[in-house]
Formats: structure tokens, C-alpha cells, sequence
């Protein structure tokens, strides 16, 4: 690649990830305006969420083979096309029952984004520079989730909750056009002619059984599904119990997005000092017991939105050193399926974000209470996982990298 497609990449890596975010962020503070419009509960507009996640998780299992045999590009094409479609159908929806399929489809669309960011950095990079590179990538995605809530409450505001998903349908087709122009393509020839279809569910099942990656992924997933319930309780605790405008839930769901990209800033600092094994081990740990003490304090009455407020922007920027780590951890490995192997990887996120995301729903009459508990059972099980079950021998991912 030539020195400026080495400067464009990580850029387009980025916007592609961000397709999937965005999608889950931007129209968070409008679910009173939507359940509104469309004549039901705030609880159904929340099941949107779930089944934009379904999307995400059934999508990236289909398009990781399919990059692997065919490309990533002709992949990047199909499936920014269709999140274009499923955007624009949202947009007109009239029902809340067409609002779920459509964001369905729109899910299925833009899970291409994740999928193939991982997969092209992979490709590209190996060892600590793909750490620093997914770090990199994550630090620009952190701009979305502080952005995204504000922009969509503007367009609430100038226009309504529709023009949210128009703009969708526009980004996505913005960045379609950049990629097509400007983003190489990362699939060898020759990896591509080696890799057979027909085996797919084979490589699906030698991967979730290989221990360099199960535990590792696992361990993120369980971690991460604390912040899947962050996104889908939280507009509800704090504009439902504390009260909140949409505008100040978008303010204070940015800030919290500031702390995320600052950790995966930071991220790679960690991993020169004290290796990614042990980086991943730290961090876990101190999620649970920062997210524990918050769980004690509301359990004992102290019910303030300060205390809470606190304890979630320290959670989440614990998460923004978790989530890139995690994602080293279980890749390193994967070298001759990599887009199959990002694929089962991010389908198992949203997978655990629907399951999590429907058990804060159920649990939305408990308020507060409901939503830090099942973030504290998430850090509880990840934290004892990467201190029982990972590999101490692993000197590659033990030992500090240096430049």
C-alpha cells in the first residue's frame, strides 16, 4: 500500500465500524418521542434494540465466510446496501411491529461494518501493532456514541425521530462511496482461492472449540454484555427515575463515551507496561469491583444520580480497555479464517447484547437497581473467568510489548 492509503485505511476502517453504533445510539433519547408517535410503550420502541442486535449477530456470522472466500469489498457493498434500505424503511415505518422487522434488516446491513474492520486489521497487522490499531480504531468509533445521542436529539428536535434514520441512510452511503474509491482490498488472492464454503460451519466449529479463542471470547462477550445493558436501561433510568430531558441524557451519555475513548487511547500504554494477558486480567478486575461498590451503595439506599453517574462513567471507561484487549486476545490467534473467525466473534457479542438487553427490559421496574445489578453479575463471571481460566504459559500475550 502506498504511505497514503496507509494514512485513509485506519479512517475507513473506522467509519465502517461505526455503522453499527450509530445505529444503536442516535435515536436513544427519542424512544419516548417514537413510542409517542407510534402509539405504544417505551418498552417496545426498547425492543427495537434487540432485534437490531439479532441483526447485527445473524449478519456478521454470514458475511465473515463470505469475506473470506470472496473479498471484503463485494462484502462492504452488499452490506452497506441493505442498511441504506432498512434506514430509509425506518424511517417510514407506521407501526411498531414494522419498526422491529425494518430495524431487523437494518441490523443485518450494518453488521457488515464490524465484522470487516476486524477482519482488514487482521489482515493488515499483526502482534502489538494490531492491538494499537484496534485501540486506534476504537478511540475514533468512541466519537460515536458522543456524538450519535446528540445529533439524533437535534434532528428530533429540527425535523422528528424520522429524520434520524434518514440521516442514517445518507452516512451510509457517504461511506459506501469512500470505501469503493479509497479502501484496498486486504483478502489475498490466494487465501481467497483456498477458502471453501462448503466447509463454513466446520471452521465455525473448529473455532468456538479452539481454546485460544473460546475462553477469550467468552470472557469479552460475558464482559461486554454489561455494556449492552448500559445502552439498553440507561435513557430509561435516567430520564424515567432521575428525571433527565433528552438533551441531558445525550450530554451525559457523551461524557461517558469521553471516558471510552480515552481508555482505548491509553490502551496500548498498558499493553507495552504489563502485556495484554495481564492488561486483561487488571482491567476485568477492576470493572467488577467498581461496578460492585455501585451495586452496594444502591442496595443500601443511596440512590443519588451523582453516585451514579460516577459509577457508570468508571465502568464504562474500564470497558473501553476491555473491549479492544478482548478482541486481540481472541483474534491473535486466528490466522487462515480470519473473517470467519471475526464473524463468530461478533455474532457472539450481539448474540449476549439481545439475551442482556431483554433481561434489562425485564427488569426496567427495578429502575436503577435492575440495570447495575445486571452489569455487576456480567463483571462478576468475566472477572472470575480471566483470573481462573486463561493460560498463564502463554508468554506471547504475558510478556510486555515494547517498540
Amino acid at each position: 500500500m502506498t504511505s497514503s492509503t496507509n494514512r485513509i485505511t485506519p479512517l475507513l476502517i473506522a467509519a465502517l465500524s461505526t455503522i453499527g453504533p450509530l445505529g444503536i445510539d442516535m435515536y436513544l433519547p427519542s424512544i419516548p418521542a417514537m413510542a409517542a408517535s407510534l402509539n405504544c410503550t417505551e418498552g417496545e420502541i426498547q425492543l427495537s434494540l434487540m432485534t437490531f442486535f439479532l441483526g447485527l449477530m445473524f449478519g456478521q456470522l454470514f458475511y465473515g465466510p463470505l469475506s473470506d472466500k470472496f473479498g471484503r469489498k463485494p462484502m462492504i457493498y452488499l452490506g452497506l446496501s441493505i442498511f441504506v434500505l432498512g434506514s430509509i424503511g425506518c424511517a417510514f415505518a407506521e407501526s411498531v411491529m414494522q419498526l422491529h422487522f425494518l430495524r431487523l434488516i437494518q441490523g443485518l446491513g450494518g453488521s457488515i461494518g464490524m465484522v470487516i474492520a476486524f477482519a482488514i486489521i487482521k489482515d493488515l497487522y499483526q502482534g502489538p501493532m494490531m492491538g494499537k490499531m484496534m485501540s486506534m480504531v476504537l478511540a475514533i468509533l468512541g466519537l460515536s456514541p458522543v456524538l450519535a445521542p446528540l445529533i439524533g436529539n437535534g434532528l428530533q428536535h429540527l425535523e422528528s425521530w424520522r429524520a434520524i434514520f434518514i440521516f442514517l441512510a445518507v452516512y451510509a452511503a457517504i461511506v459506501l462511496i469512500a470505501c469503493a474509491s479509497l479502501l484496498p482490498e486486504t483478502r489475498s488472492k490466494q487465501h481467497s482461492a483456498s477458502f471453501k464454503l462448503s466447509k463454513t460451519f466446520h471452521h465455525y466449529f473448529k473455532i468456538y472449540f479452539d481454546r485460544k479463542f473460546i475462553v477469550y471470547a467468552l470472557t469479552l462477550c460475558i464482559a461486554q454484555a454489561g455494556f449492552f445493558a448500559y445502552l439498553a436501561g440507561s435513557a430509561s433510568v435516567f430520564i424515567t427515575e432521575y428525571k433527565l430531558t433528552a438533551t441531558q441524557f445525550s450530554v451525559l451519555f457523551a461524557i461517558n463515551a469521553l471516558g471510552l475513548v480515552a481508555a482505548a487511547i491509553f490502551n496500548p500504554k498498558l499493553h507495552q507496561k504489563f502485556g495484554a494477558l495481564k492488561t486483561y486480567r487488571l482491567v476485568n478486575t477492576a470493572y467488577f469491583i467498581v461496578i460492585g461498590l455501585l451495586f452496594s451503595l444502591l442496595c443500601m439506599g443511596y440512590h443519588n444520580l451523582y453516585i451514579v453517574c460516577a459509577g457508570l462513567f468508571i465502568t464504562v471507561t474500564l470497558l473501553g480497555f476491555i473491549m479492544p484487549t478482548g478482541s486481540q486476545l481472541a483474534l491473535m490467534h486466528q490466522h487462515e479464517h480470519t473473517g470467519t473467525a471475526s464473524a463468530l466473534l461478533g455474532s457472539m457479542q450481539f448474540g449476549t447484547g439481545a439475551i442482556v438487553s431483554a433481561i434489562t427490559g425485564a427488569l426496567a421496574a427495578w429502575g436503577g437497581l435492575g440495570l447495575i445489578l445486571v452489569i455487576f453479575v456480567c463483571a462478576l463471571v468475566s472477572a472470575l473467568m480471566c483470573n481462573t481460566l486463561f493460560e498463564k504459559q502463554d508468554a506471547d500475550l504475558q510478556q510486555p510489548s515494547f517498540k
